[in-house]
């Protein structure tokens, strides 16, 4: 199915029958990725899976996004559908917009959940800002000898550069979402909240460390870390994934 939002036709799935789930999805993703995990939901909750704008069967963005203006897609979304009591899900990239959407329209959601959530800017450590002042003067003494520059960034960048290479139009959007920080927007969220995380995500963005610092950030909120898992425990760990989410709303 189809929805008019801002001149876009954003897709979107309704499966099952309860209470409202709002599921969204990471970076490069599309409503595919929750679909093992609908059939151990879809008796609790109407879900609700939808294509971000650029992504799956959705229009691409017009102009250049920033995480607010997907979160303000999600809103019209909920404002047209006329959802209430509702639960927003978001895994990586979906998180960061499930987080902005509740720290600016709290009143729209009554509980969120965070799967391996993007949303607090990595920090380089010392060793990273050494390679990459190495990687810039190498470039420029040595510049057809060999990309230490390229071998740096597949190091420490991969999962990123991997992102930015695949992001045809939405580069500039990647860029803009990778730049902001939403600390102070976490600090904004005083609704329930539950952070689910696999515990050997290798994302820097996702990292289980920001994950705990996401939790220390939410007043009311709690963490479930999911052993040997990934960057997705809907998939890696679906029936646990689901266990949390039907006892948490």
């Amino acid at each position: 199915m189809y929805l008019k939002i801002n001149d876009l036709n954003i897709y979107f799935q309704k499966i099952g029958k309860g209470k409202n789930l709002v599921m969204l999805h990471g970076w490069g993703k599309d409503v595919s990725t929750f679909w093992n995990v609908v059939d151990l939901l879809k008796d609790k909750y109407t879900i609700y899976l939808i294509d971000l704008p650029g992504f799956g069967r959705s229009d691409p963005p017009k102009g250049a996004y920033t995480a607010l203006d997907y979160a303000e897609t999600v809103r019209e979304f909920i404002l047209k559908k006329n959802l209430s009591k509702l639960t927003v899900l978001g895994h990586s990239f979906g998180g960061r917009i499930a987080i902005k959407l509740v720290a600016k329209y709290s009143e729209l959601v009554d509980r969120l959940i965070l799967e391996d959530s993007a949303g607090i800017k990595p920090r380089r450590d010392l060793i990273k800002y050494v390679f990459y002042f190495f990687s810039k003067l190498f470039r420029y003494l040595l510049p057809n000898l060999f990309n230490f520059k390229n071998i740096i960034r597949h190091r420490f960048y991969s999962f990123l550069e991997s992102d930015y290479l695949n992001a045809g139009l939405l580069k500039t959007t990647l860029k803009n979402i990778l730049a902001e920080d939403l600390t102070k927007d976490l600090k904004k969220i005083n609704i329930e909240t539950l952070l689910l995380w696999g515990e050997n995500d290798p994302t820097e963005e996702a990292s289980l460390s920001n994950g705990k610092k996401m939790y220390q950030l939410i007043k009311n909120s709690r963490i479930e870390i999911f052993e040997d898992t990934g960057h997705f425990p809907h998939i890696e760990k679906s029936e646990r994934f689901s266990y949390y989410v039907k006892d948490f709303s």
